[in-house]
């Protein structure tokens, strides 16, 4: 998270600067206070500048630095843990939480599953109800290790789904298991903290953060009912996958550009046509995979809102 309180710079910030290990700094004749290496093992970064108090941190971190002394998020963290920090945290630095703005958040949860996160994240397609938001390699990591939405500059929420442990080997930590790690991302923000963490907004924020995880797209095997041809099933799939409409205009284009004859212009117009009354006669099924990843996201998202 990122968070931003105003300050009264000549009566506060020398002590909040002693009290957090922070370094005087000098720009002309400006004086600003921030974290030095330190703020590495601390988890916590700090920057006075004016009247401004800025902080970035991790909250799942940050409590189990607390429990077990070390700084890790691969273990599971629930909301009732996140205001616990939120509370003890603000109150060593001497904050009022109703003074405090949130310019950026992350909702996330980890999953243990059985196989090695990268059979789950290859698999993924898109993510989000009606499959809205498309997923793609993040070119930072080895292929299928993290997959995000679309990251450009003006888009507030982003999501991202990636190998816990293989990230944390990069940077030189372990982490046992195969954990996936789920990220609902939110940048650019301005909302009051206190505002954030009220029941009301965090119930709609869990709930969206379900909604969107629970609807990523797998590819699914087809079943057709008996009688069903070959053919009629690949021009299903087209239709499932494109939509009728979508189905038809390519359709129309190819025919026209002389890619397929007129009777197989003909064919797909007649499917196209028939497609309400037939529809019911083709399925798909979900495979292992799938079952796995939405049964784990159930489980540890009920235990999450604990």
């Amino acid at each position: 998270m990122v968070f931003n309180t105003r300050i009264n710079f000549n009566k506060e910030a020398e002590g909040i600067a002693h009290s957090n290990h922070l370094q005087r700094c000098t720009q002309g004749n400006e004086v600003f206070y921030q974290s030095s290496t330190y703020g590495n093992f601390d988890g916590v970064f700090m920057k006075i500048r004016g009247s401004t108090l800025q902080i970035k941190c991790s909250l799942h971190k940050l409590y189990y630095k607390s429990e077990h002394g070390s700084l890790d998020n691969s273990q599971m963290f629930t909301l009732s843990e996140a205001r616990l920090m939120l509370d003890s945290f603000f109150q060593n630095i001497g904050i009022e939480i109703s003074k405090v703005k949130v310019t950026y958040y992350e909702l996330g949860i980890n999953l243990n599953l059985t196989n090695d996160p990268i059979t789950y994240i290859e698999l993924m397609q898109s993510v989000g109800q009606q499959n809205e938001k498309e997923m793609f390699n993040d070119a930072n990591y080895q292929k299928n290790r993290q997959k995000t939405t679309e990251k450009s500059r003006n888009i507030r929420k982003v999501l991202k789904v990636y190998d816990k442990g293989f990230e944390a080997r990069s940077k030189g930590r372990r982490v046992e298991g195969n954990i996936l790690r789920l990220e609902t991302i939110y940048r650019r923000q301005s909302v009051m903290l206190s505002s954030l963490i009220n029941e009301e907004n965090l119930e709609r924020l869990t709930a969206r953060f379900f909604r969107d995880w629970n609807c990523v797209e797998f590819p699914r095997s087809m079943i057709c009912d008996k009688g069903i041809k070959v053919s009629q099933m690949g021009k299903a799939k087209d239709i499932l996958g494109l939509g009728r409409e979508e189905y038809l205009n390519r359709g129309k284009s190819s025919y026209r550009s002389g890619e397929i004859s007129k009777k197989q212009w003909e064919t797909i117009r007649v499917f196209s046509k028939q497609w309400d009354r037939i529809k019911c006669k083709f399925h798909f099924v979900a495979g292992e995979t799938e079952k796995e990843y939405k049964n784990s996201l159930i489980t540890a998202f009920q235990t999450a809102i604990s």
